[in-house]
C-alpha cells in the first residue's frame, strides 16, 4: 500500500513536471499559441504571468506565490494544479508576442466569454493587481499592461 502511494506521489510529481511539454505540443500545431486559448481560466493566468514579467527580469518568488495564490484562491485549484497552470502560463509568455499584444487578445476572450459576468471581470483586475503589487509598487511598464485589460473591459479605475 505504500508502494502504491509514493508511486501515485511520484506520477504526481512527473504530471506536473512535464506539463510544459504537453501543452507545448498543443501549441505547435498553431501559428499562434495565444489564439489556441479558448479557458478563461488559462487566459487569466497568462495574463498574470504577463503582468508580472512586465516588472523585468526574472519571475520572483513573491510573484510566483501570488499568481499560485490567486489561482488556487479564485479558480478552487490544488496546489499542484495551480502550479501546472502557472508552469504552463510561463511557457505560453516565452513564445507569446509583445505583452500588451497579448493581453489585448486574451482581454477580449475574457471579455466575451459568455460565462464570465462582471463579478468575474472585477475579480480578474484585481488578481492582475495583486500580481502587480506583488514586489511592492507596480512599475510603469507593469500599469501599462494591466490598463490595455481595463481599457478593453471597460473599467473605469
Amino acid at each position: 500500500m505504500a508502494r502504491q502511494g509514493a508511486r501515485g506521489a511520484l506520477d504526481a510529481a512527473r504530471t506536473v513536471a512535464n506539463a510544459p511539454r504537453r501543452f507545448a505540443f498543443r501549441y505547435k500545431a498553431g501559428q499562434n499559441g495565444i489564439s489556441l486559448i479558448t479557458d478563461p481560466r488559462e487566459a487569466a493566468a497568462i495574463m498574470m504571468m504577463e503582468v508580472a514579467r512586465a516588472r523585468g527580469g526574472p519571475l520572483t518568488e513573491a510573484q510566483a506565490r501570488t499568481l499560485k495564490e490567486e489561482i488556487m484562491q479564485h479558480f478552487n485549484f490544488t496546489l499542484a494544479e495551480a502550479e501546472e497552470l502557472s508552469a504552463h502560463a510561463a511557457w505560453v509568455t516565452n513564445t507569446a508576442p509583445d505583452p500588451r499584444q497579448t493581453m489585448r487578445r486574451l482581454s477580449h476572450l475574457i471579455v466575451s466569454a459568455p460565462q464570465l459576468g462582471p463579478k468575474e471581470i472585477v475579480d480578474l483586475d484585481a488578481m492582475l493587481v495583486s500580481v502587480s503589487e506583488a514586489e511592492g509598487v507596480p512599475t510603469r511598464e507593469q500599469l501599462a499592461v494591466l490598463q490595455v485589460f481595463r481599457d478593453k473591459a471597460g473599467l473605469k479605475i
